[in-house]
Parts: C-alpha cells; structure tokens; sequence
C-alpha cells in the first residue's frame, strides 16, 4: 500500500465522516508506514452532538476540513465573547510542547525541587520511562501525579494504566483525583466483574476505560488476560511498589515480572515506583531497567552494567538528601525508651522458655534438628497461640513418620507447657495493654489512633479477641465488619474491596475506628499517617527492611505530629536464649540509626530481602549466639555477596547522583521554588504552546453562562459563587460524560469517566482556584468522609474543564472562523489567528504553535506570535461598536487562503527547524543503540562458544540475539519514525480573524 500524503489527524481537528461533522479528541497511529489511524471524536453537529466516536481511517473516509475554505462569520456577541471564548477553548485544546515543565497550579500541593526535578528527568527522554526510588515517605505518588499531569497536558498521557498493591487502590486513586483531578476508574474484582456483566464476553474489558487502576493481584491470572492485554495500548503504565515484579529467583515463573514485561512491550511510557529498588542482587535489579528499555543493559543476564547504563532511567533521593527542603514537613519521631517497653517473663512462660532452650541446646549438639528450627521460638515471641498451632502442624507431620519418637515425644512436652497459657494472661499482652493505657487509649472516641502489628495471623486472631474482652468492645471477625468497627483487623487474605474500605475507615476522622490490627500487608506504600502517630510492634520481625517499611507508614512526609514508637520485648532468664534481648535491642538501634543517618540504600547485613534478613538473623545471631551481628564491618553472608551489594550501593547511589547533577546542570538549582498561585502563567519566551485568555475560574464562569444561553436544556442551572469557592450543577451531558451511575447506565463513557466515588451525595462539583481550600477540603474528608475531597482545584485537568473547552470549540458551524474587528489596527488590515501543529508519524505533537499571519493593504504579510498579535489589536478590551471593516467576500476569501498557505509554510519552517534540533539526539540514540547491540552480540557469542550447538542452551542464545537484533532494526525503522520524525505535512487551523477599522 503506498504511504499516505494526505495530512495526519491531530487533536483539534474538524473532520467529515459518515455525513457528520466530528471534533478530534486523539488520534493513535496504527500504522506508520501506510498513516493508518484511528480518530477518537466528538460530534460537532446537531445529529450527533456530544456523541463519542472512534473511526478507522482505513475504513472510514475521515476527510479534514481544509483551512483554506474556511468561511469567516461576524461576531455579535456582546464583548465579542462568543469569538473570545471559541478562542480559548481552541488554546486549551493545545498540548503543550515546551521543553521545561510548567507546574504552577498543576495541583492542589506545593511543589517541591525535588520533585520537579522529577517531572523534569522523565520530560527529557524520548518517551518517559523512569524508575523512582526515593525512600519511604518522601511522596512518590504525588511525584507520580506530576509527571502524568503533565503528560496530559502534552497529549501523550490519553490511556493511563496504574498497578498498585490491593491495600493502596483506593489511596493511590483518591490521591490523584483529589490533587490533580485525574481520573482512574478503580478496577478491583467487585469492579471488573461488574464490567464484564455489562460488555459482551468478547470485548476487551481494558479498552472500555481510558484511565484505570487495577491490582497486580487481580490481574494474576495472565492467562485468563493475557489474551486482552496483548491487545490493549497503553500510552502510560505506571507500577506501584514495583520490586514485586523484579522476577525474584525464577523470573519466567513469576507471574508478576511476566506481566510487567507484557505491559512495557504495549506502552508509550512507563513509570516504576519503590523504595527499595534492588535486593542486593544485579539481575533483580537488571531486570527492571530492563522493563523499561531492552537495550538499557548489554548483559543478557543483567549482571554487567554500569552508572551511565542506567543513569537515563533511574532517579533515587533520600530523607537526608532533601530534609533542607521539607521543612517541617518531617517530624522528628520519639521511640519509647525500651526500658518502659520490657518486661520479664512469668514462671509459665519460663517454663515454654526452658524447653526451647532445650531444644536449642540439642540443635547446637546436632540432635532432633527436624523439630528445632527457630520458627518454634519466633512463633512463641508472638503468643503462645501462635506456637501452639506451629507445634501441633509439625506433630502431624512427625506422626506420618517413622522413626520420629523422640521428636514427637519433645513436642509433645512443649504441647504440654504451652496448654495453660493464652494470648490474654502472657507478659506481652499484658505490656501492650499497660503501653495502650498510658497514652490514653481505652476504645472511647477520644483515644488515639493506634497501629499495632504483628507477623502471624494466629497471633492476630488471638489478639482482637482478648483486646475485645479486655476493653469491652463489640468485635467482629467477618471482613465485611471491618470498616465499622472500634478495632478492625487487616490481613493478605482480605478482599481488596474490604481491605481498602478499611484502610480508609482508619484514616478518616469521624470514623469509630481507633485500633488497626494488622500484618505485614500494611507494611508497604499505604498512607497511615493523616491521624494517626502512634505504633505499637507487638512482636518483632527480625528484619531492618520490615521494620523500616512499618514506621514508614506513620513517620513520612507530612506527618504533623511527633510519631511515636513502641517495641514491646519480653526478658527471659533461659540459658541459651539470655542473649537474644541484646540481639533484639541492637536490631531496633540500627533501624534508628538508619533513619538518622541514611543517604543511601546499605543494607547494615548486605542482604536486601526481608526474609532473608530474618533467616540471616535466626541462624547467625540467635542460634549462633552472636550479639555483634549487626556490628561486623563483613557480615557473613558470603564474600562474594557482600561485594555485589556493595557494589550494588555504589552504582545506584553514582547513578542517582549523576543525574540529578545533570539536572542541576540543564535546568540550574537556583531557581525559585514554584509558587501556589493558581493564575495562568504568560507563555514563556519561545514557548507558543502556552497562552491564556482567561483565569480558570473567569473561563468557568463565563463560558459555562454562555453555553446555558445558547441551549434550551433546563438542567443548565446557574453557577452558584461563594467567597473562593464556585459550585455547579453538572447539566445531563455532563453528568452521563463523566459516568454519573445515576444518569443513566445505557451507555459507558469509559474515555471520561470518573470515579464513582468522586460523586458526591447532592451530584454537585465545589470547585476552587486556592490550592490552600482544597488543601484543607482533603483534610476535611479524611475527617468526616474518608479519602474522597468535596472540593477540588479547578485546573486545565479537571474534567469540568475539558468539558466546558470541547463544548466551546463547537459554537461555530462546520467550516466557520468568528471574525471581529478591532480600532487598534489600521483600515483594511487582517489578522487571522492559526493554531497550528506539526505532529510525528503517529501523530505525537512536536511542535505546536499559536500565530497570527498578519495582511495589509498594499500586500504586505507578517508571521507574529499569536499573544503579540492580540495584544496589537488590544483583543481583551474589544467590544462590538458595530463599526466593521470594508473588504469584499471575495477578497476576504482570497485573504484567507493566502493566510492559511502563509501559516503552512511558517509551520514547514518549524518543521525544518525541528527535524535539525531533533537530528543529533536521534543519531546519539542509534548510536546508543548500536553500541549496545556490539557489546550484547559479543556477550552471547562468549558463551556460545562454550555451549553445545545444538543444546536447548544454544538454541535460546541465539534466539535471544535475534531478538535483540530485531529489536534495534524496530527502533531505527519504526519507533523512530513513529514518534519523532516529523510528519510531511503540518496542520492548521483558522480560529479567529481581526479586522482593522481603524
């Protein structure tokens, strides 16, 4: 098929299909070579006014309307608001294409350094691809909320997948609705499983929405989705907590990291996120560099790579790194003296000690080791429910056996000890209890918000019951009860709908909940700290990682209270187990001193797994006796792992640094913090992408009473104006656009949909342009409502907005440019106002630019930038005197083409001027490329020499080159092509013509 010359459809665009006129929202290549697209629309005709459609432009004759025949209507609108307004909608349907991002008033927070630093790191790439490793607390997801926010605004961020763990769907949700008014429609089991009651079985429930969240649990059968997947385009995927799809030890059997593979072969960009990015490991981490570009690392194994092979994708700052900026923003946090937090052992418990120590004594002179691991011992520091379930499990086992009678008959004595205790008589409990009393909780409505964990679930089960009798609280253990309850308890086992109905219960304010219960299924990413400080270890992990990932959840980046700590311990005076409580200590010293301290990602034992940790500590520190275990300069973990965890450090901290001192070197780190203000910026110098008529609220305000004027729909109610904050009535079209479930549920609007839970009870929007309001609004909501803000920012983003600004660019008729005149300019002078665009092949804008071509008498012609021209003919300050200008239709026709072919040429400039800005990065690209290819080619010939040629070994080799192979060939012939070489023909679009009457 011969490739296409006709121009490319772009956003913005008025097109002819199927006897309709159709405004482009996107336009997705679907092939470069023949220009294949589809065109996501919106109708612009009466027929099918505010109908979304997509075409094929293979199938569907998708004509553009040419500018030249573009016919010019007089506005008579009072103030030429009409014209003024189309306008401006025309500009906010603008991607923007600056280099540098523009986060004033992006969102309802104020912006950091170090986390535009951030948003600038992932605009300088091709196409962002980023893993950010900041450490726990430091606000990864607002930084996340930055980079898609202005993806958004640039035109490449239409189709948006997040993966997140199943406690953080609704938090990493709401956060990015009620800050930067992003949409995801939550997909977790009770969702999708009610889409897919609504969608034929064949349709691609992942095409439906445009923007969702999802967790990696719920799509874990990739099989029963891999089918949908492989079929689904994605411009942004973005993974939480994305050390979980590293592939472990056996990569090609985790369903995780094959999942994250699939992903990155279907999307544009990508974004990682995870405070704890490598496991000590250089495969492990190798291989999530390598989900963000193939030809990142040359190693096929992902063990050989250096600083400058990864620098371009990775990103990693610590507490110490950016504490001058935070401010108060970090509070300083109080661990509880261990003295007040220990206690010694009663006879009983003695008792179960001794036999422990016992059969600690019998492992050491190599006897009965089948039944002398440290779980027996760990499970007893928990509660003696705990060990007794682990005991009786390990009997039934033994009693399978033969031979085992001694072992039996141990366990059977440690059975004996631990029948008369339980949970609420043990010294633990007890000091737990006693630690709940002294900060004042007693389960009523003024007690603090407690966070107590523990590892084992037993213990758990336990736990809620005796704390339920101690305090005399009504408790249930069904999960559907959770949310409602004083005390609630969350574990792995839970639904992710009730896992994070509860986990938003805890952290709203007039919630009755006062005590979370929970396992190590809180210990990562979930924000706990909004109202609470206080947590409570009620059995301790023999982990650094768990115990930083635990308090990470309450000391982090906007705590306002000092968080406060407590490690519960328990003294023994049984001889081999004496040493364990200075063990204990110095582990809890270290995590400290970690939080202190760190700028770096060290592991003190240079193991980077908390189950390894706990192993290593079990076996090296408790059964060897070794209370220096934490303080060896070579922990014995092997020398060689030792070395590569080392090595590990070094690179990723010279990698991080690295980049963020080229940052600093591009952009300068002088530069005033972004401000809160909420006002459109002035187009930067150079920057044509950027101009605004109007403020947000004035836009709002006056476009929407002008669309009511224009319209006999009742349900166009006044927009209502207290103080700082504007609230609207969503009239019908807009409440079925955004998916409101009860305007009707015939048809799903899953390209602007947003959360059900963004709705509120009286279906209306409080809007504001004070980040400070809404600020507060988020804190109001987590008092009295849970994560969801009633009042948002209005922003370019918010779907209001980009409601208001499609509906706009439709007051003219098909064909039409408002045309005005102006006193400011002389007698027979024309300015006609383009939007114009030179896209890629696929249609990526890369250059738009708002101009104005300027016609005078006696032939004259002026390309100008579009602010400056209105400001010549005073545009703001324009009324309709009902003096008008002199040039007949003919002429004006005749001004219009010439204009259009002016605007075309000026923009084939910028096209020039494009490709020769763009050439020497492209041919450093493939040079990258290239080098990367030689140097993975002689890594798998090395070890094809050494494999038989025609083993399975062999075979694998070669086709893992051959991938490779054709993976650059790909990049030089097609990605290149596809997103940025520039198309052959730029785009234009006549929006406004002025008239001199001067």
């Amino acid at each position: 098929m011969a490739a296409r010359s006709a121009p490319l459809l772009t956003p913005g665009m008025r097109v002819l299909c199927r006897d309709a006129e159709w405004l482009v929202t996107k336009a997705e290549s679907l092939d470069v070579a023949t220009g294949s697209q589809i065109a996501y629309c919106l109708g612009a005709d009466e027929m099918v006014r505010g109908h979304e459609a997509a075409f094929v432009t293979d199938l569907d004759d998708v004509q553009p309307i040419d500018p030249r025949d573009t016919r010019l209507t007089r506005d008579s609108s009072h103030g030429f608001q009409k014209a003024k307004l189309f306008l401006e909608a025309q500009l906010r349907q603008m991607p923007l294409t600056a280099a540098h991002p523009d986060v004033d008033g992006i969102g309802a927070f104020r912006p950091m350094p170090f986390q535009v630093k951030a948003v600038e790191k992932a605009l300088r790439q091709m196409r962002p691809r980023l893993l950010l490793a900041d450490a726990v607390g430091l606000g990864k997801t607002i930084q996340v909320g930055m980079i898609l926010a202005e993806m958004i605004r640039r035109g490449r961020a239409a189709r948006i997948l997040v993966l997140a763990k199943k406690s953080m769907l609704t938090q990493f949700q709401a956060e990015l609705w009620n800050r930067f008014a992003i949409p995801l429609v939550r997909l977790d089991s009770t969702g999708l499983a009610r889409l897919r009651l609504r969608i034929p079985a064949s349709k691609n429930p992942f095409e439906v929405y445009h923007r969702i969240i999802v967790s990696m649990d719920t799509l874990k059968d990739v099989g029963r989705y891999r089918h949908f997947l492989e079929n689904t385009r994605w411009d942004v995927v973005v993974i939480d907590e994305a050390h979980n799809v590293a592939g472990a030890t056996n990569p090609d059997r985790n369903y995780s990291y094959r999942l994250a593979r699939l992903l990155s072969r279907r999307a544009d960009s990508m974004i990682l996120t995870t405070a704890t990015p490598h496991n000590g490991r250089k495969e492990t981490f190798g291989r999530l560099i390598a989900l963000l570009d193939p030809s990142a690392i040359p190693d096929p194994k992902y063990r050989q790579y250096t600083a400058e092979d990864i620098k371009p994708f990775f990103l990693m700052r610590f507490k110490e790194d950016i504490r001058a900026e935070a401010g108060d923003d970090f509070a300083a946090r109080y661990v509880v003296p261990l003295a007040e937090t220990t206690a010694d052992a009663d006879a009983r418990e003695e008792a179960v000690y001794a036999r422990l120590a016992g059969l600690r004594r019998d492992a050491a002179e190599g006897d009965r080791n089948a039944i002398v691991r440290w779980g027996l011992y760990k499970s007893f520091l928990s509660s003696p429910e705990a060990c007794r379930s682990m005991v009786e499990t390990n009997l039934r086992t033994l009693q399978r056996k033969r031979g085992e009678e001694a072992d039996i008959a141990a366990l059977d004595g440690l059975r004996g000890a631990l029948e008369t205790l339980s949970i609420a008589d043990s010294t633990r409990y007890r000091l737990m209890v006693d630690q709940l009393r002294r900060i004042g909780w007693d389960g009523g409505p003024s007690s603090p918000r407690v966070l107590l964990f523990t590892e084992s679930r037993v213990t758990q089960e336990a736990l809620t019951r005796a704390l339920a009798a101690e305090f005399k609280l009504p408790w249930s253990d069904r999960q559907e009860e959770q949310p409602g309850q004083v005390m609630a308890a969350i574990h792995g086992g839970m639904s992710d709908v009730w896992l994070g109905r509860t986990v938003e219960a805890f952290g709203t304010g007039t919630a009755t909940m006062r005590l979370l219960v929970a396992t190590n299924v809180a210990s990562e990413g979930v924000n706990l700290h909004h109202h609470c400080w206080h947590i409570i270890h009620y059995d301790l992990p023999w982990s650094i990682i768990t115990l930083i990932q635990r308090n990470g959840r309450i000391d982090r980046f906007g705590q306002t209270h000092t968080p406060e700590i407590r490690y519960l311990m328990v003294r023994t005076q049984a001889g081999e187990l004496q040493g364990d409580g200075a063990i204990f200590q110095r582990l809890i010293e270290k995590v400290e001193e970690i939080n202190r301290t760190a700028r770096s990602g060290e592991s003190v034992l240079k193991i980077y797994d908390a189950d390894g940790e706990e192993t290593f500590v079990a076996e090296h520190g408790l059964l060897a006796g070794d209370p220096g275990l934490f303080d060896r300069e070579q922990p014995a973990v092997g020398d060689d792992a030792v070395a590569e965890a080392q090595s590990m450090e070094a690179l990723l901290r010279k990698a991080s640094l690295d980049a963020m001192d080229e940052l600093a070197d591009l952009f300068g780190d002088d530069e005033p913090a972004p401000s809160d203000a909420a006002e459109p910026a002035p187009a930067a110098p150079g920057d044509a992408s950027r101009i605004r008529l109007y403020d947000e609220a004035a836009f709002l305000q006056e476009g929407y009473a002008f669309l009511s004027q224009q319209t006999d729909d009742r349900s166009y109610h006044p927009i209502e104006k207290t103080g700082k904050q504007v609230v609207l009535t969503p009239p019908s079209d807009l409440r079925r656009r955004l998916g409101d479930p009860e305007a009707g549920r015939d048809v799903i609007f899953g390209a602007t949909a947003i959360p059900e839970e963004a709705w509120t009870d009286d279906r209306r929007f409080r809007l504001t342009v004070d980040p400070g309001r809404v600020d507060l609004a988020i804190r109001a909501a987590r008092n009295l409502r849970g994560q969801w803000s009633e009042e948002l920012l209005l922003t370019e983003l918010h779907p209001v907005s980009r409601w208001l600004a499609e509906r706009l660019m439709m007051l003219m008729p098909r064909g039409e440019a408002p045309m005005i005149a102006s006193p400011y300019l002389p007698q027979g002078e024309m300015c006609f106002c383009f939007i114009g665009q030179v896209s890629s092949r696929a249609g990526t804008p890369l250059i738009v630019d708002a101009h104005a071509v300027v016609m005078s008498k006696g032939g004259g012609r002026a390309i100008r930038p579009l602010h400056t021209a209105l400001e010549a003919a005073g545009f703001k300050d324009l009324a309709d005197t009902g003096k008008h200008g002199t040039l007949p239709e003919p002429l004006l026709r005749g001004f219009v083409k010439g204009a259009v072919d002016e605007s075309l040429a000026y923009l084939a400039d910028r096209r020039r001027e494009r490709q020769a800005e763009v050439k020497p990065l492209l041919e450093r690209e493939e040079q990258r490329l290239n080098h990367w290819l030689a140097r993975r080619r002689a890594r798998i010939e090395e070890e094809l020499a050494e494999l038989n040629p025609t083993g399975a070994a062999a075979i694998k080799k070669r086709q893992d080159l051959e991938e490779s192979e054709k993976y650059v060939k790909d990049r030089a012939q097609n990605w290149r092509r596809a997103h940025f070489e520039a198309a052959d023909h730029p785009t234009t679009r006549l929006v406004l013509a002025i008239e001199g009457v001067r």
